[in-house]
């Protein structure tokens, strides 16, 4: 992730993590994996409606392509876990690109739990434009003035 975070501060764009987790949970859970990327909270999940982001059935974890997502994510290492309390398992996510003046640039919902777009997609999304000089790297140390 601290890879991608800086191939991405380098074409001048931030990432941000929305959760639909309580704070309490969130913060624990960001500290105990260190993510370095900003992530927040959003119990309720506006973010998620404001976005379009749908919910899924039950039946979709049936789905070979969900099946093998999850299988290989636990060959990795990953646990299966009991959900929180107010987490819903059949939320769906998604991956935005939004200029700075808050103009959607592209959309990924996702069609099941294990569909998301690749970095290099994601990438290939960004317009062509360089930080602007001068102006702090995104998620990073401020730049040097020249």
């Amino acid at each position: 992730m601290a890879a991608a975070r800086d191939v991405f501060a380098a074409r001048g764009c931030s990432v941000l993590v929305v959760s639909q987790a309580k704070p309490e949970l969130l913060a624990h859970y960001v500290a105990r994996t260190k993510w370095p990327v900003p992530v927040v909270c959003d119990p309720p999940r506006a973010a998620y409606t404001a976005f379009g982001l749908e919910r899924t059935n039950w039946f979709t974890f049936f789905k070979p392509r969900v099946l093998w997502g999850y299988f290989r994510g636990m060959f990795k290492g990953y646990r299966v876990r009991k959900p929180n309390k107010g987490e819903d398992v059949l939320q769906l996510g998604g991956d935005f690109i939004l200029s700075r003046e808050r103009k959607l640039l592209f959309a990924y919902r996702s069609a099941d739990p294990t569909d998301r777009p690749t970095t290099a997609d994601l990438l290939t999304a960004l317009p062509s434009a360089p930080p602007i000089g001068g102006e702090r790297a995104p998620d990073g140390p401020p730049r040097a003035r020249r």
